[in-house]
């Protein structure tokens, strides 16, 4: 059995969609021997830093993501139904770089493009390219879509139109979530089945490598019921109703052997999960607060220095006569505000409200 890496994974971050604590996440992933797991939370990276951390505390490699909306045409339509979500599209950051230019796409699909939900499109996909890793999806992604819709020629089109803008770093992504139960079988694992089997026929024609994903919402299979009230309270629907959303209860994070008997007659994509992971590069996140710059008046050297001359000047004016134990009070906190590399901020915050106070 090799070795296998979730790259589909929606956290507590995916408001009342994820019931995944990023913590017991990493535990699981470590004590199935991962070395590597991704966040893909839908339309936000809220999560990000805190996956980031925590993902190094346990010695897994953290690979951050999204799962991006893209809009059905551009992420400036917002007047039909149609425009109100988008196709699914995971996204990962495979550099520096990567995640720069995804941080841009998530902000821009919140400040341009929201509708319902937050909507990026293939203009921006083409502009903030570089770094990126870019997988099709689950059955809601576009190129799954029109295979099961529109057959293979259309699923084609699609897929070198990704392969064009990603290169080598364009993946197609194979689900399979059997539940048992007829209703939701129709729903969604025979429409996977025939997606899947497209993608594996246009991936051998064009050269382009498959992964297995498992589009986790949870982190153990008794979780499940749990998610499922979670999805009635984002949907507001009551849990008898037969016509309201839910999943297939197999969205959980699966062990490597799972997924490896999951996809055992296609250990392909079992692993270029790996291959994945071992594109991501380490970087930092970590950096200086950067503060805009506050003009000093003749006579101060530096932003401290300023600092404690006017929060001296004003505990005089408050107080009458600077005390030693007031004194000690002003140091003390002086001395934090410049350890944490704050006296800018400080400057900026005071002239902020004396400009208001004088209006």
């Amino acid at each position: 059995m090799g070795k296998f890496t979730h790259l589909h994974v929606h956290t507590q971050y995916s408001i009342l969609d994820g019931a995944s604590d990023i913590s017991d996440l990493l535990t699981k992933a470590v004590n199935d021997g991962m070395g590597a797991v991704a966040i893909t939370d839908h339309g936000n990276m809220f999560g990000a830093k805190d996956f980031y951390n925590k993902a190094r505390q346990h010695g897994i490699k953290p690979i951050l993501g999204c799962e991006m909306y893209l809009a059905h045409d551009t992420r400036f339509n917002k007047s039909s139904k149609k425009d109100r979500s988008g196709y699914h599209l995971v996204v990962l950051a495979k550099n520096f770089t990567g995640y720069k230019n995804l941080i841009k796409l998530v902000s821009y699909a919140w400040t341009e493009g929201f509708y319902y939900t937050s909507r990026i499109d293939k203009e921006l996909l083409k502009k903030y390219s570089e770094g990126l890793i870019v997988s099709s999806g689950c059955v809601g992604g576009e190129i799954p879509k029109a295979a099961i819709n529109k057959g293979k020629e259309e699923a084609e089109k699609l897929v070198l139109e990704y392969k064009e803008i990603f290169g080598s770093d364009f993946y197609l992504e194979l689900q399979r979530h059997s539940s048992g139960d007829p209703k939701k079988d129709r729903e969604v694992y025979e429409k996977e089945k025939i997606a899947n089997a497209i993608l594996l026929e246009l991936a051998k024609k064009h050269n382009i490598k498959v992964i297995a994903t498992n589009d986790v919402h949870f982190i153990n299979a008794e979780d499940a019921e749990a998610h499922d009230r979670l999805i009635c309270l984002n949907t507001n629907k009551d849990v008898d109703d037969s016509d309201r959303m839910s999943y297939t209860k197999q969205e959980y994070f699966k062990t490597t052997r799972e997924m490896s008997e999951l996809f055992s007659d296609i250990p392909e994509a079992i692993e270029n999960t790996q291959d994945i992971a071992e594109k991501v590069e380490e970087y930092e996140l970590d950096r200086e607060p950067l503060m805009p710059d506050f003009p000093l008046p003749d006579g101060f050297e530096d932003e401290d220095e300023y600092l404690r001359h006017i929060t001296y000047e004003g505990a005089l004016e408050r107080y009458g006569e600077i005390t030693d134990e007031i004194r000690e009070r002003l140091d003390f906190e002086l001395s934090v505000i410049k350890g944490m590399g704050f006296p800018g901020y400080f400057l900026i915050v005071q002239d902020f409200i004396n400009t208001a106070r004088k209006l």
